[in-house]
Protein backbone atom coordinates (compact mmCIF):
# COMPACT_ATOMS: atom_id res chain seq x y z
CA UNK A 1 0.00 0.00 0.00
CA UNK A 2 2.49 2.56 1.09
CA UNK A 3 4.93 2.09 -2.25
CA UNK A 4 1.79 2.32 -4.18
CA UNK A 5 1.28 5.49 -2.57
CA UNK A 6 4.32 6.40 -3.36
CA UNK A 7 4.07 6.12 -6.88
CA UNK A 8 1.98 9.42 -6.82
CA UNK A 9 4.47 11.71 -5.38
CA UNK A 10 5.05 14.67 -7.76
CA UNK A 11 8.62 14.51 -8.93
CA UNK A 12 10.35 18.07 -9.38
CA UNK A 13 14.34 19.08 -10.20
CA UNK A 14 15.96 20.73 -7.46
CA UNK A 15 16.33 23.87 -9.18
CA UNK A 16 12.68 24.11 -9.81
CA UNK A 17 11.41 23.42 -6.18
CA UNK A 18 13.77 26.17 -5.49
CA UNK A 19 12.31 28.13 -8.04
CA UNK A 20 8.95 27.70 -7.11
CA UNK A 21 9.70 28.49 -3.35
CA UNK A 22 11.04 31.34 -4.71
CA UNK A 23 8.49 32.94 -6.15
CA UNK A 24 6.04 31.84 -3.17
CA UNK A 25 8.06 33.53 -0.82
CA UNK A 26 8.36 36.62 -2.66
CA UNK A 27 4.85 37.55 -3.84
CA UNK A 28 2.51 35.89 -1.78
CA UNK A 29 4.38 36.57 2.00
CA UNK A 30 5.54 40.04 1.33
CA UNK A 31 2.29 41.92 1.34
CA UNK A 32 3.23 44.69 3.32
CA UNK A 33 7.30 45.07 1.19
CA UNK A 34 4.95 45.41 -1.97
CA UNK A 35 2.39 47.70 -0.17
CA UNK A 36 4.85 50.20 0.75
CA UNK A 37 6.66 49.91 -2.76
CA UNK A 38 3.34 50.34 -4.57
CA UNK A 39 3.58 53.75 -2.68
CA UNK A 40 6.93 54.78 -2.70
CA UNK A 41 7.20 54.21 -6.55
CA UNK A 42 3.43 55.42 -7.41
CA UNK A 43 3.26 56.95 -10.41
CA UNK A 44 6.34 54.85 -11.91
CA UNK A 45 5.80 51.52 -13.56
CA UNK A 46 8.79 50.77 -14.87
CA UNK A 47 10.73 51.16 -11.32
CA UNK A 48 8.16 49.02 -10.01
CA UNK A 49 8.33 46.44 -12.32
CA UNK A 50 12.35 46.38 -12.12
CA UNK A 51 12.19 45.93 -8.55
CA UNK A 52 10.00 43.11 -9.14
CA UNK A 53 12.22 41.35 -11.77
CA UNK A 54 15.26 42.63 -10.09
CA UNK A 55 14.04 41.01 -6.49
CA UNK A 56 12.55 37.51 -8.14
CA UNK A 57 16.18 37.12 -9.47
CA UNK A 58 18.25 37.68 -6.23
CA UNK A 59 15.21 35.11 -4.28
CA UNK A 60 15.80 32.17 -7.14
CA UNK A 61 19.63 32.99 -6.98
CA UNK A 62 19.82 32.63 -3.57
CA UNK A 63 17.52 29.59 -2.84
CA UNK A 64 19.21 27.70 -5.51
CA UNK A 65 21.95 28.23 -3.72
CA UNK A 66 21.08 25.60 -1.32
CA UNK A 67 19.48 23.70 -3.48
CA UNK A 68 21.55 20.42 -2.58
CA UNK A 69 20.91 17.05 -1.26
CA UNK A 70 20.49 16.68 2.42
CA UNK A 71 19.96 20.17 2.38
CA UNK A 72 17.20 21.95 0.33
CA UNK A 73 14.10 20.18 2.09
CA UNK A 74 15.58 21.72 5.90
CA UNK A 75 16.46 25.32 4.16
CA UNK A 76 13.27 25.31 2.47
CA UNK A 77 10.72 24.72 5.37
CA UNK A 78 12.66 26.76 7.36
CA UNK A 79 12.30 30.00 4.80
CA UNK A 80 8.55 28.80 4.29
CA UNK A 81 7.90 28.76 8.23
CA UNK A 82 10.07 31.89 9.28
CA UNK A 83 8.25 33.91 6.29
CA UNK A 84 4.56 32.95 6.77
CA UNK A 85 5.08 33.97 10.76
CA UNK A 86 6.92 36.92 9.97
CA UNK A 87 4.31 37.87 7.47
CA UNK A 88 1.59 37.51 9.82
CA UNK A 89 2.92 40.21 12.36
CA UNK A 90 4.19 42.59 9.63
CA UNK A 91 0.97 42.50 7.74
CA UNK A 92 -1.03 42.57 10.47
CA UNK A 93 0.83 44.75 13.26
CA UNK A 94 2.75 46.40 11.12
CA UNK A 95 5.29 46.00 12.80
CA UNK A 96 9.61 45.36 11.51
CA UNK A 97 11.57 42.24 12.78
CA UNK A 98 14.41 43.46 13.51
CA UNK A 99 17.20 42.40 16.06
CA UNK A 100 15.51 44.24 18.86
CA UNK A 101 12.13 42.66 18.15
CA UNK A 102 13.85 39.45 18.11
CA UNK A 103 14.93 39.98 21.67
CA UNK A 104 11.27 40.69 23.03
CA UNK A 105 10.16 37.67 21.26
CA UNK A 106 13.11 35.54 23.08
CA UNK A 107 12.51 37.21 26.85
CA UNK A 108 8.02 37.16 26.54
CA UNK A 109 6.39 35.00 29.05
CA UNK A 110 3.56 32.65 28.24
CA UNK A 111 1.05 34.38 28.84
CA UNK A 112 2.20 37.50 26.79
CA UNK A 113 3.03 34.87 23.94
CA UNK A 114 -0.37 33.62 23.85
CA UNK A 115 -2.21 36.73 23.34
CA UNK A 116 -0.38 36.78 20.04
CA UNK A 117 -0.41 33.20 19.10
CA UNK A 118 -4.58 32.92 18.36
CA UNK A 119 -6.62 30.75 16.41
CA UNK A 120 -6.75 33.04 13.22
CA UNK A 121 -3.00 32.66 13.66
CA UNK A 122 -2.85 29.53 13.70
CA UNK A 123 -4.78 28.79 10.94
CA UNK A 124 -3.06 31.18 9.06
CA UNK A 125 0.45 29.31 9.83
CA UNK A 126 -2.05 25.76 8.60
CA UNK A 127 -2.92 27.44 5.44
CA UNK A 128 -0.06 28.93 4.28
CA UNK A 129 3.00 27.25 6.01
CA UNK A 130 1.85 24.00 7.12
CA UNK A 131 0.34 23.14 3.12
CA UNK A 132 3.67 24.59 1.32
CA UNK A 133 5.77 22.36 3.63
CA UNK A 134 3.90 18.97 3.36
CA UNK A 135 4.38 19.81 0.02
CA UNK A 136 8.21 19.75 0.44
CA UNK A 137 8.31 17.16 2.47
CA UNK A 138 6.75 14.37 -0.32
CA UNK A 139 8.27 15.60 -3.58
CA UNK A 140 10.39 13.48 -4.73
CA UNK A 141 13.21 15.81 -5.45
CA UNK A 142 15.57 14.26 -8.89
CA UNK A 143 19.07 15.13 -7.95
CA UNK A 144 21.70 15.44 -10.77
CA UNK A 145 25.32 14.30 -10.38
CA UNK A 146 27.07 16.36 -7.79
CA UNK A 147 29.68 17.58 -10.48
CA UNK A 148 26.75 18.52 -12.58
CA UNK A 149 24.37 19.90 -10.17
CA UNK A 150 27.29 22.67 -9.29
CA UNK A 151 27.39 23.54 -12.94
CA UNK A 152 23.07 23.77 -13.28
CA UNK A 153 23.23 26.08 -10.02
CA UNK A 154 25.64 28.27 -11.34
CA UNK A 155 24.03 28.26 -14.67
CA UNK A 156 21.15 29.55 -13.01
CA UNK A 157 22.76 31.53 -10.01
CA UNK A 158 25.03 33.77 -12.08
CA UNK A 159 22.38 34.88 -14.99
CA UNK A 160 20.19 35.43 -11.94
CA UNK A 161 22.75 37.91 -10.17
CA UNK A 162 23.48 39.76 -13.26
CA UNK A 163 19.45 40.63 -14.03
CA UNK A 164 19.21 41.78 -10.18
CA UNK A 165 22.21 44.20 -10.79
CA UNK A 166 21.43 45.38 -14.19
CA UNK A 167 17.58 45.81 -12.64
CA UNK A 168 19.11 48.00 -9.57
CA UNK A 169 21.21 49.91 -12.42
CA UNK A 170 18.33 50.60 -14.42
CA UNK A 171 16.72 52.46 -11.64
CA UNK A 172 19.29 53.47 -9.02
CA UNK A 173 18.54 56.85 -8.56
CA UNK A 174 14.88 56.19 -7.93
CA UNK A 175 15.97 53.47 -5.36
CA UNK A 176 18.57 55.10 -3.64
CA UNK A 177 16.85 58.11 -3.15
CA UNK A 178 13.18 56.07 -1.67
CA UNK A 179 15.42 54.28 0.65
CA UNK A 180 16.97 57.44 1.97
CA UNK A 181 13.53 59.10 2.44
CA UNK A 182 11.95 55.81 3.31
CA UNK A 183 14.46 53.67 5.62
CA UNK A 184 11.97 51.20 6.79
CA UNK A 185 11.29 50.10 3.19
CA UNK A 186 13.29 46.98 2.87
CA UNK A 187 13.58 46.48 6.49
CA UNK A 188 10.27 44.62 5.53
CA UNK A 189 11.71 42.48 2.57
CA UNK A 190 10.43 38.77 3.97
CA UNK A 191 12.59 36.29 4.66
CA UNK A 192 15.43 38.72 4.30
CA UNK A 193 15.49 41.24 6.51
CA UNK A 194 14.08 39.17 9.64
CA UNK A 195 16.46 35.79 8.82
CA UNK A 196 19.38 38.35 8.98
CA UNK A 197 18.57 40.23 12.27
CA UNK A 198 17.77 37.17 13.28
CA UNK A 199 21.17 35.54 12.71
CA UNK A 200 22.85 38.77 14.12
CA UNK A 201 20.99 38.64 17.26
CA UNK A 202 22.40 34.78 18.21
CA UNK A 203 25.69 35.81 17.07
CA UNK A 204 25.27 38.62 19.45
CA UNK A 205 23.86 36.24 22.68
CA UNK A 206 26.67 34.28 21.99
CA UNK A 207 29.14 37.06 22.61
CA UNK A 208 27.25 38.01 25.78
CA UNK A 209 27.58 35.03 27.81
CA UNK A 210 30.82 35.61 29.15
CA UNK A 211 30.18 39.52 30.29
CA UNK A 212 31.92 40.10 33.36
CA UNK A 213 29.87 43.19 35.28
CA UNK A 214 31.93 46.07 36.59
CA UNK A 215 31.35 47.94 39.01
CA UNK A 216 30.00 51.19 38.79
CA UNK A 217 29.63 54.39 41.21
CA UNK A 218 31.46 52.67 44.36
CA UNK A 219 32.27 55.85 45.73
CA UNK A 220 28.39 56.63 46.23
CA UNK A 221 26.68 58.27 49.51
CA UNK A 222 24.29 60.16 50.96
CA UNK A 223 25.15 63.47 51.64
CA UNK A 224 22.84 65.53 53.73
CA UNK A 225 22.83 68.73 56.09
CA UNK A 226 20.57 66.83 58.23
CA UNK A 227 22.50 65.19 61.07
CA UNK A 228 22.06 61.27 60.97
CA UNK A 229 18.82 60.43 63.55
CA UNK A 230 17.37 63.97 62.84
CA UNK A 231 15.35 63.56 59.75
CA UNK A 232 12.93 60.73 58.88
CA UNK A 233 14.10 58.26 56.13
CA UNK A 234 13.70 59.32 52.30
CA UNK A 235 11.87 57.18 50.45
CA UNK A 236 11.09 56.90 46.93
CA UNK A 237 8.67 54.78 44.67
CA UNK A 238 9.94 54.50 41.03
CA UNK A 239 6.99 53.17 38.95
CA UNK A 240 8.08 51.43 35.28
CA UNK A 241 4.94 52.51 33.14
CA UNK A 242 4.38 49.90 30.43
CA UNK A 243 3.21 51.10 26.82
CA UNK A 244 2.04 54.04 28.10
CA UNK A 245 1.72 56.81 25.47
CA UNK A 246 2.05 60.29 26.33
CA UNK A 247 -0.57 61.33 23.36
CA UNK A 248 -3.41 59.87 25.07
CA UNK A 249 -2.52 61.33 28.81
CA UNK A 250 -4.81 63.83 30.05
CA UNK A 251 -2.53 65.43 32.26
CA UNK A 252 -0.38 66.27 28.72
CA UNK A 253 -3.51 67.36 26.63
CA UNK A 254 -5.70 64.80 25.56
CA UNK A 255 -9.36 65.75 25.24
CA UNK A 256 -10.42 63.02 27.41
CA UNK A 257 -10.11 62.40 31.41
CA UNK A 258 -7.59 59.66 31.69
CA UNK A 259 -6.24 60.95 34.39
CA UNK A 260 -9.14 62.08 36.82
CA UNK A 261 -7.88 61.09 39.82
CA UNK A 262 -4.02 62.46 39.20
CA UNK A 263 -5.45 65.47 38.23
CA UNK A 264 -6.17 66.01 41.54
CA UNK A 265 -2.58 64.92 43.27
CA UNK A 266 -0.69 67.81 43.89
CA UNK A 267 2.49 66.58 40.81
CA UNK A 268 4.42 67.66 38.57
CA UNK A 269 3.88 66.31 34.92
CA UNK A 270 6.80 66.73 32.64
CA UNK A 271 5.31 66.48 28.57
CA UNK A 272 7.97 65.93 26.88
CA UNK A 273 9.70 63.26 28.00
CA UNK A 274 11.12 60.52 25.22
CA UNK A 275 11.87 56.98 25.67
CA UNK A 276 15.43 55.23 25.02
CA UNK A 277 13.37 52.55 23.13
CA UNK A 278 10.28 51.44 21.52
CA UNK A 279 10.45 48.08 23.15
CA UNK A 280 10.42 47.09 27.25
CA UNK A 281 14.22 44.99 26.20
CA UNK A 282 15.99 48.06 25.39
CA UNK A 283 13.92 50.45 27.58
CA UNK A 284 14.15 49.03 31.01
CA UNK A 285 17.33 48.14 31.14
CA UNK A 286 18.73 51.76 29.39
CA UNK A 287 16.47 53.87 31.97
CA UNK A 288 18.52 52.44 34.49
CA UNK A 289 21.94 52.37 32.59
CA UNK A 290 24.61 54.76 33.08
CA UNK A 291 24.35 55.02 29.42
CA UNK A 292 22.61 57.28 27.30
CA UNK A 293 20.42 56.41 24.63
CA UNK A 294 23.06 57.35 21.93
CA UNK A 295 25.89 55.02 24.09
CA UNK A 296 23.38 52.53 25.36
CA UNK A 297 23.61 48.61 23.73
CA UNK A 298 22.70 45.37 25.40
CA UNK A 299 25.82 44.35 25.87
CA UNK A 300 27.12 47.62 27.59
CA UNK A 301 23.95 47.48 30.01
CA UNK A 302 25.17 43.69 30.98
CA UNK A 303 28.81 44.26 31.59
CA UNK A 304 28.21 47.60 33.57
CA UNK A 305 26.62 48.02 37.30
CA UNK A 306 23.12 50.32 37.24
CA UNK A 307 21.16 53.18 39.20
CA UNK A 308 19.83 50.11 41.83
CA UNK A 309 23.76 48.50 41.99
CA UNK A 310 24.71 52.32 42.87
CA UNK A 311 21.88 53.32 45.88
CA UNK A 312 23.39 50.35 47.14
CA UNK A 313 26.19 51.00 47.38
CA UNK A 314 25.39 54.52 49.28
CA UNK A 315 23.45 52.34 51.91
CA UNK A 316 20.04 52.51 50.10
CA UNK A 317 17.59 49.87 50.65
CA UNK A 318 16.13 49.03 47.25
CA UNK A 319 13.70 46.33 45.98
CA UNK A 320 11.97 45.19 42.48
CA UNK A 321 8.64 44.13 42.42
CA UNK A 322 7.76 43.19 39.34
CA UNK A 323 3.87 42.55 37.54
CA UNK A 324 5.65 42.42 33.97
CA UNK A 325 7.83 40.06 32.16
CA UNK A 326 11.13 40.72 34.20
CA UNK A 327 13.24 43.20 34.84
CA UNK A 328 15.89 42.58 32.03
CA UNK A 329 18.75 41.65 34.36
CA UNK A 330 18.51 45.46 36.20
CA UNK A 331 17.95 44.03 39.10
CA UNK A 332 20.14 40.92 39.30
CA UNK A 333 22.00 41.78 42.16
CA UNK A 334 19.00 43.33 44.23
CA UNK A 335 15.89 41.40 45.85
CA UNK A 336 13.37 41.24 43.27
CA UNK A 337 9.82 39.95 43.65
CA UNK A 338 8.08 38.45 40.80
CA UNK A 339 4.32 39.35 41.94
CA UNK A 340 3.43 37.86 38.58
CA UNK A 341 3.88 34.33 39.23
CA UNK A 342 2.06 34.90 42.31
CA UNK A 343 -1.71 33.52 41.00
CA UNK A 344 -3.52 35.18 43.60
CA UNK A 345 -7.06 34.50 42.64
CA UNK A 346 -8.00 38.52 43.78
CA UNK A 347 -5.67 39.92 40.98
CA UNK A 348 -4.67 36.89 38.31
CA UNK A 349 -5.81 34.95 36.06
CA UNK A 350 -4.38 33.20 33.00
CA UNK A 351 -0.49 33.88 34.28
CA UNK A 352 -1.04 37.65 34.58
CA UNK A 353 -1.85 40.12 37.24
CA UNK A 354 -3.77 43.29 37.33
CA UNK A 355 -1.66 46.25 38.67
CA UNK A 356 -3.42 46.38 41.94
CA UNK A 357 -1.04 43.42 42.82
CA UNK A 358 2.28 46.03 43.05
CA UNK A 359 -0.02 48.25 45.62
CA UNK A 360 -1.60 45.01 47.57
CA UNK A 361 1.65 45.10 49.98
CA UNK A 362 2.89 48.59 49.89
CA UNK A 363 1.63 49.51 53.12
CA UNK A 364 2.96 46.38 54.89
CA UNK A 365 6.44 47.26 53.22
CA UNK A 366 6.65 50.88 54.06
CA UNK A 367 6.04 50.05 57.55
CA UNK A 368 8.90 48.44 58.11
CA UNK A 369 11.32 50.75 56.35
CA UNK A 370 13.72 52.22 59.07
CA UNK A 371 16.42 53.58 57.09
CA UNK A 372 16.49 55.26 53.11
CA UNK A 373 14.91 53.27 50.47
CA UNK A 374 13.94 52.90 46.81
CA UNK A 375 11.67 50.54 45.42
CA UNK A 376 10.68 49.84 41.67
CA UNK A 377 6.90 48.56 40.66
CA UNK A 378 7.11 47.33 37.18
CA UNK A 379 3.59 47.39 35.89
CA UNK A 380 1.96 45.37 33.45
CA UNK A 381 0.14 48.52 32.51
CA UNK A 382 -1.05 48.74 28.68
CA UNK A 383 0.66 45.75 27.51
CA UNK A 384 -0.92 45.06 24.07
CA UNK A 385 -2.56 43.72 21.95
CA UNK A 386 -4.78 42.77 25.13
CA UNK A 387 -5.59 45.91 26.41
CA UNK A 388 -8.98 44.94 28.15
CA UNK A 389 -7.19 42.47 30.25
CA UNK A 390 -5.63 45.04 31.90
CA UNK A 391 -8.43 46.85 33.57
CA UNK A 392 -11.11 45.63 36.20
CA UNK A 393 -15.06 45.97 34.99
CA UNK A 394 -15.44 48.91 37.20
CA UNK A 395 -12.84 50.50 34.93
CA UNK A 396 -14.67 50.07 31.63
CA UNK A 397 -15.40 53.98 30.97
CA UNK A 398 -14.69 54.17 27.74
CA UNK A 399 -16.96 51.96 25.58
CA UNK A 400 -17.64 49.88 23.32
CA UNK A 401 -14.31 48.77 24.10
CA UNK A 402 -12.44 45.91 21.73
CA UNK A 403 -12.22 42.55 23.75
CA UNK A 404 -10.52 40.72 21.36
CA UNK A 405 -6.76 40.53 20.89
CA UNK A 406 -7.33 39.98 16.92
CA UNK A 407 -7.62 43.63 15.75
CA UNK A 408 -9.35 43.58 12.83
CA UNK A 409 -12.18 41.75 14.60
CA UNK A 410 -12.50 45.72 16.58
CA UNK A 411 -12.98 49.46 14.89
CA UNK A 412 -10.21 51.96 15.35
CA UNK A 413 -12.45 53.77 18.05
CA UNK A 414 -13.04 50.45 20.26
CA UNK A 415 -9.15 49.81 20.24
CA UNK A 416 -8.55 53.51 21.70
CA UNK A 417 -11.18 52.57 24.27
CA UNK A 418 -9.54 49.58 25.55
CA UNK A 419 -6.07 51.13 25.63
CA UNK A 420 -7.82 54.49 27.22
CA UNK A 421 -9.89 52.50 29.51
CA UNK A 422 -5.97 50.67 30.33
CA UNK A 423 -4.45 54.21 31.09
CA UNK A 424 -7.44 54.84 33.42
CA UNK A 425 -6.45 51.80 35.74
CA UNK A 426 -2.91 53.21 35.73
CA UNK A 427 -4.02 56.78 36.80
CA UNK A 428 -5.93 55.28 40.09
CA UNK A 429 -2.82 53.02 40.88
CA UNK A 430 -0.50 55.92 40.73
CA UNK A 431 -3.11 57.75 42.90
CA UNK A 432 -3.11 54.88 45.54
CA UNK A 433 0.47 54.97 45.52
CA UNK A 434 0.34 58.30 46.30
CA UNK A 435 -1.85 58.23 49.11
CA UNK A 436 -0.14 55.10 50.22
CA UNK A 437 2.85 57.17 50.40
CA UNK A 438 1.27 60.20 51.71
CA UNK A 439 -0.25 58.66 54.75
CA UNK A 440 3.34 57.81 55.94
CA UNK A 441 4.44 61.41 56.26
CA UNK A 442 4.40 61.25 59.87
CA UNK A 443 8.06 58.72 59.65
CA UNK A 444 8.97 59.08 55.89
CA UNK A 445 9.49 61.65 53.94
CA UNK A 446 7.92 60.25 50.71
CA UNK A 447 8.50 60.39 46.44
CA UNK A 448 6.83 58.62 43.72
CA UNK A 449 8.58 58.61 39.86
CA UNK A 450 6.14 57.61 37.08
CA UNK A 451 7.76 56.83 33.67
CA UNK A 452 6.56 54.62 31.24
CA UNK A 453 8.72 52.80 28.86
CA UNK A 454 7.42 53.37 25.57
CA UNK A 455 4.29 54.06 24.21
CA UNK A 456 2.12 52.65 21.93
CA UNK A 457 0.70 52.90 17.79
CA UNK A 458 -2.99 52.27 17.81
CA UNK A 459 -3.38 52.00 13.90
CA UNK A 460 -1.55 55.13 12.37
CA UNK A 461 -0.01 54.84 9.66
CA UNK A 462 -1.38 51.11 9.56
CA UNK A 463 0.94 50.23 12.74
CA UNK A 464 -0.02 48.52 15.91
CA UNK A 465 1.39 48.08 19.23
CA UNK A 466 5.22 49.11 19.59
CA UNK A 467 9.09 47.99 18.48
CA UNK A 468 9.76 49.76 15.78
CA UNK A 469 13.43 50.45 15.21
CA UNK A 470 13.93 54.11 17.08
CA UNK A 471 15.34 55.52 13.56
CA UNK A 472 12.23 55.97 12.07
CA UNK A 473 9.95 54.93 15.15
CA UNK A 474 6.78 57.57 15.47
CA UNK A 475 6.02 59.88 18.03
CA UNK A 476 3.28 57.95 19.54
CA UNK A 477 6.27 55.65 20.23
CA UNK A 478 8.49 57.18 21.72
CA UNK A 479 7.03 60.03 23.46
CA UNK A 480 6.15 58.93 27.32
CA UNK A 481 4.48 60.22 29.95
CA UNK A 482 6.99 61.64 33.50
CA UNK A 483 4.91 62.14 36.38
CA UNK A 484 7.02 63.23 39.40
CA UNK A 485 4.86 63.67 43.37
CA UNK A 486 7.11 64.79 46.21
CA UNK A 487 5.61 64.60 49.74
CA UNK A 488 5.66 68.06 51.84
CA UNK A 489 8.40 66.94 54.53
CA UNK A 490 10.83 65.77 51.63
CA UNK A 491 10.43 69.01 49.74
CA UNK A 492 11.49 70.55 53.10
CA UNK A 493 14.12 68.28 53.84
CA UNK A 494 15.34 68.08 50.38
CA UNK A 495 15.61 71.62 49.43
CA UNK A 496 13.56 70.87 46.33
CA UNK A 497 11.42 73.98 45.09
CA UNK A 498 8.28 71.70 43.21
CA UNK A 499 7.50 74.98 41.71
CA UNK A 500 10.91 75.26 40.18
CA UNK A 501 9.94 71.39 38.93
CA UNK A 502 6.59 73.26 37.45
CA UNK A 503 8.39 75.92 35.67
CA UNK A 504 10.14 73.31 33.61
CA UNK A 505 7.59 71.26 32.76
CA UNK A 506 8.15 71.32 29.36
CA UNK A 507 11.74 71.52 28.77
CA UNK A 508 12.67 68.06 26.76
CA UNK A 509 13.45 65.24 28.86
CA UNK A 510 14.19 61.67 28.86
CA UNK A 511 14.90 58.12 30.44
CA UNK A 512 18.90 59.61 30.21
CA UNK A 513 17.73 61.75 33.36
CA UNK A 514 16.21 58.77 35.52
CA UNK A 515 19.43 57.42 36.62
CA UNK A 516 21.04 61.02 37.63
CA UNK A 517 17.65 61.93 39.28
CA UNK A 518 17.13 59.91 41.47
CA UNK A 519 20.54 59.75 43.04
CA UNK A 520 19.77 63.57 43.01
CA UNK A 521 16.52 62.79 45.02
CA UNK A 522 17.98 60.38 47.35
CA UNK A 523 21.07 63.45 48.28
CA UNK A 524 23.29 60.59 46.19
CA UNK A 525 26.69 61.91 45.43
CA UNK A 526 28.79 59.90 43.03
CA UNK A 527 31.41 60.53 40.40
CA UNK A 528 29.27 58.95 37.85
CA UNK A 529 26.58 61.58 38.29
CA UNK A 530 26.08 64.12 36.14
CA UNK A 531 24.03 67.18 37.27
CA UNK A 532 23.39 68.32 34.10
CA UNK A 533 20.75 65.23 33.68
CA UNK A 534 19.21 65.76 37.35
CA UNK A 535 16.37 67.52 37.10
CA UNK A 536 16.23 68.49 40.73
CA UNK A 537 19.90 70.39 40.76
CA UNK A 538 18.79 73.49 39.89
CA UNK A 539 15.59 73.70 41.79
CA UNK A 540 17.16 73.42 45.34
CA UNK A 541 17.34 76.15 47.89
CA UNK A 542 19.38 76.87 50.86
CA UNK A 543 22.14 74.40 52.51
CA UNK A 544 21.40 71.45 49.96
CA UNK A 545 21.15 73.81 46.86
Amino acid sequence: MFKTLLHFRPRMRSEWLSILTAVYLLIFMNGTFWDKSSVFLKGDTLALLALGIGLLAAFIALIVSFSAKFVIKPVLIVLVLASVAGAWFMDRFGVIIDGEMIRNAMETNQAEAGHLITTTFILHMLLFGLLPVVFIIIVDIVHRPILKKVAVNLMIILPCLVVFGLAGLSNSGTFIFNIRQHKEWFRTLNPVFPMASAAGFFIGQSKEQNIVVQPLGRDAKVVDDWPVGHRKPRVTIIVVGETARAQNFQLGGYARETNPELSKRDIVYFDNTSSCGTATAVSVPCMFSVYGRKDYSHAKALATEDLVDVLGHAGIKTEWWDNNTGDKHVADRIKRTDLFQSNDPRFCAGGECLDQILVDGLNAWLDQIDGDAVLVLHQLGNHGPAYYLRYPEEFRKFVPDCRSVEFDTCTPETITNAYDNALLYTDHILSEVIDTLGAQGERLDTAMIYMSDHGESLGENGLYLHGAPYMFAPAQQTHVPFVLWMSPGLQQSSGIEQACLAAKADAPLSHDNLFHSVLGLMQVTTEVRDPALDIFANCRTGANS
